[in-house]
């Protein structure tokens, strides 16, 4: 991935950001990796455009760095990659804001949310208004 070619998403109001996007239920595999350590997930509890929602039982530290990979294959290395910052974590959910993609990465993550979306053109008009995903 090059800097050059990084995408910010969120600025000082993550928060406030991450809630302006729809989000989705996704029934795949996804991956957290925080401090180097790798957490696989059968599943993506909920999934936007500006972050996600992963169940799990291990904690983690809010405001630490991540990242996020939602591969589409398991044989190639073809996939969403996110970075982002832990912004939640109970007994059974951690919340990732996103804060950084590639033009690449976020044209995918766009497509899997609007196909999987129960309203696509919602989807759409969210994108189509919010000028850091233009």
């Amino acid at each position: 991935m090059s800097e050059a070619q990084d995408l910010i998403l969120v600025g000082e109001q993550g928060l406030m950001e991450r809630r302006r996007f729809s989000r989705i239920g996704f029934n795949m595999a996804a991956e957290l990796t925080v401090d180097s350590m790798v957490y696989p997930f059968s599943q993506v509890e909920n999934l936007g455009v500006g972050g996600c929602s992963l169940k799990t039982a291990a904690q983690f530290r809010v405001g630490t760095p991540c990242r996020f990979w939602l591969p589409f294959e398991t044989t190639v290395k073809m996939g969403v990659e996110v970075f982002g910052e832990i912004v939640r974590c109970d007994e059974e959910t951690v919340s990732v804001c996103f804060t950084k993609i590639t033009p690449e990465s976020l044209f995918h993550l766009q497509n899997v949310i609007r196909f999987n979306a129960s309203d696509p053109d919602r989807i759409d008009d969210e994108i189509r208004h919010h000028p850091a995903l233009r």
